[in-house]
């Protein structure tokens, strides 16, 4: 007699045999694993691993084969079907080569099998095909090249240097441009060559650029062997923005792929110290570059950048660099070109070409290094450097050159504030400044109120001129030259603002500050002036915008305001802090400090002064400035300064762009205007505070916009997380309830969004006596971890909040891995769900009643309906609820228990329930059509268990259908 457990294996593998050939491969699948784990015999394992691969062929899941026959195969060597189920699994998965070896040994050992036969007749006309199109492949990239340099044919030449680049973007085809001889040193030569068309030169950049992306050790053999870096670097001397950020983006690839850091929050270490020489030569090479003559200003400005964006490493991702590039003498390199003037200033002392833009990237670069240092030892480091160059340039007989040393100050006053602020006071260069401010020559005036306009940004700083050099202001303010004119201007509306948001603290009477808001917006609108002039206007009116009076004069001067927003839309780097700080003032975007009343009362009481808030600044006036600027198209200049450096200028974009999708109306130009898209940016890398405004305003729009409009393709995915963000105890109730709102119209967009939601909108239809739901199978919301951030708000006490959840599950139920979830795991969940059937709140019930009425399609979720002691009592109140909806869905779920379990058909035929089904399918009528045709359906499930007597009425229901 056989043992048992070899009894239960041909059990299982021949009731597996019958359910393959039924065509029920997954159910299949599961017996034969459940007779794998029963057996020893080598054979045997052999033969179930065999039907496992043809089960996953079937099914499609041609890894799985693949790993399945090759165990197969471990057991028993060059077992045909073995091979062959591997090698239809190979073919499918594009392993040609591996196929063709599979098949060629199948049909040895079983040289009369048609099927293998076929197979490798098919595999080796695949392989032949496939050479001659590397063959081709190699003569196209030829030609191609030939077509750039020689070409005449303007189109054919763009169409070979497009292929070119779609060539490079493959794995294989960068392989293969690598591979062939001389053809990255035939691209260097055309670079080299000063006729070339500029189309071609920028096509032979941007293919290099895609050829050193994404393979270190490709990377490294085209650095270290073949071209190196020094044809990228001479192109940042030609003066063209398109080229420039072609070359720089091949730089980032570089230093992205050798550190591990593309499409990745942050480099890896272990990457870093394994190209740590390549990875150092690249940086280095840059560094020795910011001071080279050579450089055009966009190049230049380009360099900064990358240095900027790679060199930190403790409070922002990058390669630790910071040590280095001070060693390598990069912090006198950068003064160095933050002295140059643009070309209608001052050009003094050096040859270099800059942009209006220069210095501030030299700023931000320098202010990002100097916070990156960790420790007050190289910081020190730090200041040390930038004295000892201001000291050589004033050791300099030449009031010229000391004036360089004002630039250097000033430029450090715009970045690492406290490293200017030293050098200001340790060699009275405050003085110096006030004295300048006297002289004749509009220049010296120039770079005097600039430095002045910079010093104040603190208030001791403001103090201190307030005291010293309010006359000397107010008599620059009234020089002829407008670039004096208007630096003067600034410095004043900064002193007019010191006292911030207290109505009751100001250090200039109100009309003062009237006229220097006026003056500032007739810099701003006046046609006439240039681009210098209106920036310095836009950052005066960013101090003085914070008097309520100020802000709504120039809400109410469209023009003005048209003229700001049209600055904002330059993108320019120089405008941006100006020109988004009105905006924050204007929609009073920042924070204020909470009063609290007892305090208040405390500090009058005790004589303290308790700051006031503007009358002009109450909700309705808010709301009016905000309508003026959504009209304007406020957004659109957001957008377009959205991708600068600064984690802080973001957070103030982000705050901007929240407050103005509180606005139902304002979302739709939102979206229309790329905010989407903008906050998805903003909502990903910032502040925490930063990334919560953008994140709510993405909830705002999701709410509203419908999310295949507001965020289409691949932005529906990436909204998700920011959304789920917004799912945490410490936001606002308010956050959390957008954010679930949001969610539950995402729920509903396709099949990836949710872990499977089907359509924009639940709905119930007949076919074959059962209520169907369409879907389309979607994944993220589960996939980040949602379903439990959006199932802890069932149990909020606050309505809102309790209702949006209750929704969003529903939505959610949708998805079979939900359901799966929600049938599967232990738990209350079901519970919860029949209890809020029965809810006051008429949409919490309908949520819940939705949610049970799609699971009540499974069988073991009708197991588990029916668990709690309560369900027949919940199914009696809501089968005759007011509201139809709810009594249809109550009907449906009826149907299904009757159908799918026999417990709970004979619980429902004993109770009242059977009274209500049959009173409602007697019901007449269009607007009982349907809650009749659902009880008819139920009945009919009754009659079919034997629990009731036939009727005719459901014979007639049948044949209706």
């Amino acid at each position: 007699m056989a043992p048992t457990s070899a009894i239960d294996f041909a059990s299982l593998k021949e009731s597996g045999n019958a359910l393959f050939k039924q065509g029920k491969f997954q159910d299949a699948l599961d017996l034969y694993s459940q007779a794998l784990a029963l057996v020893a015999v080598d054979q045997d394992k052999s033969a179930v691993l065999k039907n496992q691969a043809a089960c996953y062929l079937k099914l499609e899941n041609y890894e799985k084969c693949n790993a399945v026959s090759s165990q197969a195969l471990e057991l028993s060597p060059n077992d045909p079907k073995a091979l062959f189920r591997r090698c239809q699994a190979l073919e499918k998965l594009g392993r040609v080569d591996e196929a063709f070896k599979d098949a060629r040994k199948a049909a040895h050992a079983e040289p009369g099998d048609a099927s293998i036969k076929e197979a490798l007749v098919r595999l080796k006309k695949k392989i032949d095909e496939a050479s001659k199109k590397q063959a081709s492949t190699d003569q196209k990239v030829t030609d191609m090249l030939n077509f750039l340099h020689t070409e005449t044919d303007k189109e054919k030449r763009r169409l070979a240097a497009n292929n070119l680049i779609v060539l490079a973007r493959e794995k294989a085809g960068a392989e293969l441009l690598v591979a062939k001889p001389q053809v990255l040193e035939k691209m260097v030569k055309l670079l080299r060559d000063p006729k070339l068309d500029a189309e071609v030169r920028l096509t032979i950049v941007r293919t290099l650029g895609e050829i050193l992306k994404g393979d270190p050790a490709r990377t490294r053999e085209i650095l270290r062997n073949r071209i190196g870096l020094p044809p990228l670097m001479a192109l940042y001397c030609v003066d063209n923005l398109e080229l420039v950020t072609a070359v720089s983006i091949a730089v980032e690839n570089i230093l992205k792929t050798l550190s591990g850091w593309l499409d990745k929050e942050k480099p890896d270490p272990a990457m870093i110290k394994a190209n740590q020489e390549d990875i150092d030569h690249t940086l280095q090479t840059l560094t020795e570059m910011v001071d080279k003559a050579v450089l055009s200003a966009v190049g230049r400005d380009s360099i900064i950048d990358i240095l900027l964006k790679n060199i930190p490493e403790n409070l922002s991702p990058g390669l630790g660099w910071a040590d280095q590039f001070m060693e390598k003498d990069g912090i006198a390199k950068l003064l160095t070109a933050a002295v140059v003037q643009p070309g209608d200033r001052l050009n003094v002392g050096s040859s270099l070409n800059v942009t209006n833009e220069t210095r501030i990237h030299i700023s931000l670069a320098l202010q990002k290094i100097n916070d990156d240092l960790d420790g007050d030892k190289k910081r020190k480091v730090f200041t040390d450097k930038c004295e000892q160059f201001v000291q050589r340039l004033l050791a300099d007989p030449d009031p010229e050159t000391k004036m360089l040393a004002v630039l250097v100050v000033i430029t450090l006053l715009q970045g690492p504030f406290d490293v200017g602020n030293f050098l200001l006071g340790s060699k009275n260069i405050l003085e110096m400044l006030l004295v300048m401010a006297t002289s004749d020559e509009p220049e010296h005036q120039i770079i005097a109120a600039e430095a002045i306009v910079h010093a104040a940004s603190k208030k001791d700083k403001c103090a201190a001129i307030l005291s010293e050099g309010m006359g000397i202001l107010k008599k620059l303010a009234k020089s002829p030259n407008d670039k004096v004119q208007v630096r003067a201007l600034v410095g004043l509306c900064k002193a007019g603002s010191s006292g911030g948001l207290d109505f009751a603290n100001k250090p200039l009477p109100e009309e003062e500050v009237q006229q220097l808001a006026q003056s500032c917006r007739k810099f701003l609108t006046n046609p006439a002036k240039d681009f210098d002039l209106r920036r310095w206007a836009a950052e005066g009116l960013a101090y003085l915008s914070l008097d309520g009076n100020v802000k709504d004069s120039l809400v109410e001067d469209r023009a003005a305001l048209r003229s700001l927003i049209d600055l904002g839309k330059t993108g320019n780097q120089n405008i941006i802090y100006g020109v988004v700080s009105v905006f924050v003032n204007l929609t009073n975007s920042y924070d204020k400090p909470e009063v609290v009343p007892e305090m208040k009362e405390l500090a009058q009481f005790a004589k303290q002064h308790v700051p006031v808030e503007h009358p002009k600044d109450s909700p309705e006036c808010v709301a009016k400035r905000v309508e003026a600027l959504a009209e304007e198209g406020v957004v659109s200049a957001l957008v377009a300064v959205s991708k600068v450096e600064s984690k802080n200028v973001r957070e103030l974009i982000a705050r901007v762009m929240n407050v103005v999708a509180e606005g139902k109306d304002h979302r739709g130009a939102m979206v229309q205007q790329g905010g989407a898209k903008a906050l998805l940016a903003l909502a990903l890398d910032g502040t925490e505070r930063g990334k919560e405004c953008a994140s709510q305003a993405l909830a705002r729009i999701g709410i509203t916009i419908d999310p295949t409009m507001a965020f289409p393709g691949q932005r529906a995915y990436e909204v998700v997380r920011p959304l789920l963000a917004l799912l945490q105890e410490e936001k606002s109730a308010l956050q959390n309830f957008e954010a679930l709102l949001a969610l539950t119209n995402l729920a509903q967009v396709s099949e990836s969004v949710r872990y499977g939601l089907p359509l924009d909108v639940f709905f119930l239809s007949w076919d074959s006596n059962r209520w169907l739901m369409v879907f389309y199978y979607r994944q993220r919301i589960v996939k980040e971890q949602g379903l439990s951030k959006i199932e802890h708000y069932l149990y909020e006490e606050h309505e809102m909040l309790k209702r949006a959840a209750t929704e969003c599950i529903c939505n959610l139920m949708l998805s079979p891995d939900v359901q799966d979830i929600y049938i599967r795991l232990e738990g209350d969940r079901i519970k919860l769900l029949l209890l809020y059937m029965a809810d006051e709140d008429v949409a919490v019930a309908r949520a819940a009643s939705g949610a049970i009425a799609m699971l009540s399609d499974d069988e073991k979720a009708c197991a588990r309906i029916i668990q709690p002691t309560m369900w027949l009592e919940v199914m009696k109140e809501i089968s005759v609820s007011e509201h139809a909806d709810i009594r249809l869905r109550a009907l449906y779920i009826i149907g299904n228990l009757i159908r799918n379990s026999q417990t709970a058909a004979e619980a429902i035929c004993q109770s009242e329930l059977l009274e209500i089904l049959l009173a409602t399918s007697q019901l007449t009528g269009a607007d009982n059509a349907l809650a009749q045709k659902a009880a008819l359906h139920a009945l009919k499930a009754a009659h079919t268990k034997k629990l009731i007597a036939p009727n005719p009425e459901y014979e007639e229901d049948e044949d209706a259908e």
